[in-house]
């Protein structure tokens, strides 16, 4: 990609801003006139840096995807303890919602060439920071790097019916809630298998293969 003129990037980067919103509330099928409106640009704008949902939506997984990655390395290497370094991570991908974007658009972007790539940053960078909180004693056995994933991508999506205040107080008392349980002291052991990636990955294929094959014509 050639390099934007300031004023373009600050499209783009507005564009990739709304859209996050949006299909955190909304899911991918979101509305791109809504992004555009969000975003404060008009629907040519948008189509001139994102031509299609696909690339749209291309754009915001792979950039979320090297966010979180780039959250679990950095913690790790700051913090004091890997037990800090957990709580710092989950804090921060909660906050700003990026874990959230994975589960709800990853299915639409596996079979991207850069796909398999981002993915393993992503699972090394977490699996090194769930190997050091278990070491420590600071996360339970049981629980994986997917898992972890998974966790606080339903603890991120807001619920749409309350305010936006709410939502927050709520999601600040269950992640809490949610770190004291990731802890292995008196641990109730959890039913089934530790999810695995390759399981999340072929489950959010097969919703999106769903989907497509439902929709009309």
């Amino acid at each position: 990609m050639k390099e934007l003129r300031a004023d373009a990037r600050r499209n783009r980067e507005q564009i990739l801003r709304a859209a996050h919103l949006a299909f955190l509330e909304q899911g991918p099928e979101a509305p791109l006139d809504q992004i555009a409106e969000r975003a404060g640009v008009g629907n040519a704008t948008l189509y001139r840096h994102f031509p299609s949902r696909l690339e749209l939506i291309r754009c915001v997984a792979f950039e979320h995807m090297g966010q979180v990655a780039a959250l679990a390395s950095d913690t790790l290497a700051a913090a004091p303890t890997a037990r800090r370094a957990l709580t710092v991570f989950a804090t921060r991908v909660v906050e700003r919602g990026v874990v959230a974007m994975l589960p709800i658009l990853g299915g639409h972007v596996e079979s991207d060439p850069q796909f398999p790539k981002a993915r393993a940053e992503l699972l090394d960078a977490l699996e090194a920071l769930v190997a050091a909180a278990r070491a420590e004693g600071a996360l339970r056995a049981d629980v994986g790097a997917a898992d972890l994933v998974m966790f606080l991508a339903v603890l991120t999506r807001p619920l749409p019916t309350v305010s936006g205040q709410l939502n927050d107080e709520v999601r600040e008392r269950m992640l809490t809630t949610l770190l004291d349980g990731l802890r292995p002291r008196e641990a109730t052991p959890l039913p089934g298998e530790p999810i695995s990636a390759d399981r999340i990955t072929a489950d959010l294929s097969t919703a999106r293969s769903r989907d497509t094959a439902a929709s009309p014509e």
